[in-house]
């Protein structure tokens, strides 16, 4: 659905055809407002990003090398100058318990690394040498995006079509609290996250379904 399409419907739901009430702008916001609330609780948004390393440079500014993130989902890196190799998520709590002293260890080939939204920040451990970080792309992460913010009547979310039928609901709860009904607000509200409830569900079961059909092509030989 484009965001028009998505604004008629919620006008209709609210008992408006026109804006006499909750204006277009105010609509749009909610509406973008509704696709981040989505896209945070769902993580349904995916892309991969190629990570550039500095020599001797354990630490990064996450929104700088991965814009619009949520969250890494796997962090592959060159470890033998060729192949990517898929490395182990840690925290920094994990390695003050593994490596003692780890924040002043030499630079050589990494092979973790860890995260925090919060403080915008991204390690790798052990910070990675110059030797094999001369050139572009050493990593490569498979990452969580947030929305970005539609501006035009003819964009449509770049949320999975089975959840842009949530947006409206979450938009219909607001404007149902704006005029003080409690009731319909709530109506609405439960059936936002069942909407979102039933897409995990889906979302796990084709996850079960696809782990099933690689595991008996895995066996075939």
């Amino acid at each position: 659905m484009t965001r028009l399409q998505i604004r008629n419907m919620i006008r209709k739901r609210l008992g408006e055809t026109t804006a006499s009430f909750w204006s277009d702008a105010e609509l749009n916001t909610w509406i973008n407002d509704a696709c981040k609330d989505i896209a945070f609780r769902t993580k349904c948004i995916r892309s991969n990003l190629y990570h550039t390393p500095t020599d001797d440079t354990a630490e990064y500014t996450l929104s700088a090398i991965f814009p619009n993130v949520l969250s890494i989902n796997e962090y592959y890196y060159k470890q033998d100058g060729t192949n990517y190799i898929k490395m182990e998520a840690t925290s920094r709590t994990e390695l003050d318990a593994l490596y003692t002293g780890w924040r002043s260890a030499p630079s050589g080939t990494p092979f973790k690394y860890y995260y925090d939204k919060e403080e915008d920040v991204f390690g790798l451990y052990p910070p990675p040498v110059l030797a094999i970080t001369e050139g572009t792309n050493w990593g490569r992460a498979y990452i969580t995006k947030n929305h970005t913010d539609m501006t035009t009547d003819g964009e449509s979310p770049q949320l999975p079509e089975p959840v842009h039928a949530a947006v409206p609901d979450y938009v219909v709860a607001y404007g149902y609290e704006q005029r003080g009904w409690g009731d319909k607000a709530n109506d609405s509200w439960q059936k936002y996250y069942s909407k979102l409830h039933d897409y995990q569900v889906e979302r796990h079961r084709e996850k079960e379904d696809e782990d099933i059909v690689m595991k008996n092509y895995r066996n075939i030989y």
